[in-house]
């Protein structure tokens, strides 16, 4: 199998199509991509119009709109890219079964290089409805990686960057309040050194295709986290468990993302509650070529979103 550099050295278009980047993973990705300026072309696939899709466009990149519903146009958008980064659609309101299209489509389309993001120990998750899909796309990845020239499954841990959702209620309340058991552990890992660690991995060729487990360099419980951000921060944070009720009607509130995601991040909590996140490896140090940030230094960068407004 070649890497994913030796088809992108190979190639005049030097095109890659990112779908959901009007999510934060997404954009995170797309965006960084954007600024490596090994790609003419950065085509960023979209459900719902958004500031992150209005960003990227500024930026250079080529927003297409894809759903689910119209798998033909998935299969058209794919066969202008030489690779092709599927970052499942939380977003999408069909999310479900048939988002294993944006997998399918890949081979349909003759795409050279395929990555598919998911979740570390996703297939321990299958009962969970909101994370089912993301099983199922893994079983699609399985089906066509044989028929791409390169391929790789990037499994992910927590996103720390979570937190931020809830930075106005840390900020007022001085306490992280989460569906997530105090002593439940994980290896919480930040966005954006994800998004650098799958950039690495399409440019340079000392990394090979394959599966890749990201995660933080440290486990850690949700007491073991608000004590990082105690220090981070300079002030003292509490943490208190709540129920996944009320963790979903303060994001509503907040109406900072769909219904959907709120939906798919309340599953990823519970899943941390019950264990299936606590994995840590050393991949994402392995492709980033440092060390990625800790809990501490990723909530010290930035402090000022979540230093109580006195």
């Amino acid at each position: 199998m070649q890497t994913f550099s030796d088809i992108i050295c190979a190639s005049d278009y030097k095109s890659i199509l990112v779908t959901g980047c009007d999510m934060y993973t997404g954009f995170s990705i797309a965006r960084v991509l954007i600024k490596s300026r090994h790609f003419k072309h950065v085509c960023v696939g979209y459900s719902h119009e958004n500031a992150l899709v209005h960003y990227l466009k500024k930026e250079g990149a080529d927003p297409v709109h894809l759903q689910v519903e119209h798998a033909e146009h998935i299969v058209h958008a794919y066969k202008k890219a030489d690779v092709v980064v599927v970052v499942p659609p939380v977003s999408e309101h069909a999310w479900g079964e048939k988002s294993v299209a944006y997998v399918l489509a890949a081979k349909e389309a003759k795409v050279k290089g395929l990555v598919l993001c998911s979740k570390i120990n996703v297939k321990d998750m299958a009962n969970m409805p909101m994370l089912e899909p993301l099983a199922k796309m893994e079983e699609a990845y399985d089906q066509v990686k044989g028929h791409m020239k390169a391929a790789s499954l990037v499994r992910c841990s927590l996103h720390i960057d979570v937190l931020w959702l809830f930075r106005h209620q840390i900020a007022s309340e001085r306490k992280i309040c989460l569906p997530v058991r105090h002593d439940a552990k994980c290896a919480p890992m930040a966005e954006m050194d994800g998004a650098h660690a799958l950039c690495n991995m399409l440019i340079d060729p000392k990394h090979k295709p394959g599966v890749y487990e990201l995660t933080g360099p440290e486990t850690l419980s949700f007491d073991g986290i608000a004590h990082q951000a105690s220090s981070a921060i300079g002030t003292e944070i509490d943490y208190e468990q709540v129920s996944h009720e009320d963790a979903d009607r303060y994001l509503k509130h907040r109406k900072e993302i769909t219904g959907n995601e709120i939906h798919f991040i309340c599953s990823i909590f519970k899943a941390v509650s019950e264990g299936k996140l606590a994995k840590q490896t050393d991949d994402l140090k392995c492709l980033l070529g440092e060390d990625p940030h800790t809990v501490k230094a990723y909530l010290h960068k930035n402090a000022d979103d979540f230093k109580p407004r006195d």
